[in-house]
């Protein structure tokens, strides 16, 4: 991640992971700055993903023969600059990216890639990757892959949570606690009284 850039100026791959599971009024109070975020620094399965990483990387590399090109890219949306991104790696295969993570060893490739489909989709959308490689150890003791597309119906929607929610957040619009991913805009025009909220930028793009 940039040192320099501030998450409360942004939605990044973790938000989106916040946002697809409903959680959008503690992010909405850390994003208007009213709540710190979370502090991670003593969560020890958090800090086996961030100390793990560059290993990780390597052994993608040795087991698959792909080659990462460029590590830990910092890129926003040109399309919706307060989308941004920060990608474990970007490889030398066209339009592949690569994100890594460090987790138990009683899950699978699947329910990982199930756990995070926000957040590679987010990446995969920002970026207009063609694909993203997940690279996971489970435990310490197996290593899996899987390779994810894009989803372009999932990232339609996502698109759409993302603009709704920072419409709230710069307008200082409080949402529900729990927001429904499947039903967000009934249940935020539920809970203005009736009233739909209709984001800036997406009156822009219509006009």
């Amino acid at each position: 991640m940039n040192k320099d850039f501030d998450r409360k100026t942004g939605i990044g791959g973790s938000d989106a992971t916040r946002l697809y599971n409903g959680d959008w009024y503690d992010l909405y109070l850390e994003k208007i700055g009213e709540k710190e975020s979370d502090d991670l620094s003593n969560v020890l399965p958090v800090q086996m993903g961030v100390h793990t990483e560059d290993f990780n990387i390597r052994w993608f590399e040795k087991q698959t023969g792909i080659k990462v090109v460029g590590e830990q890219v910092f890129i926003k949306s040109k399309k919706y600059p307060f989308m941004y991104c920060n990608i474990d790696g970007v490889l030398k295969e066209k339009k592949a990216l690569l994100e890594c993570k460090h987790t138990n060893a009683f899950t699978n490739e699947i329910k990982t890639a199930e756990k995070y489909k926000a957040q590679i989709q987010h990446y995969l959308m920002i970026y207009g990757a063609d694909k993203m490689y997940l690279s996971m150890f489970f435990g310490n003791m197996k290593w899996g892959l899987a390779e994810v597309l894009p989803d372009k119906e999932f990232q339609k929607q996502l698109e759409s949570v993302e603009i709704l929610f920072w419409h709230l957040v710069q307008t200082k619009t409080p949402p529900p606690d729990f927001v429904d991913f499947n039903n967000f805009n009934e249940q935020i025009k539920e809970h203005n009284n009736g009233r739909e909220i209709i984001p800036l930028l997406t009156r822009q793009s219509k006009s």
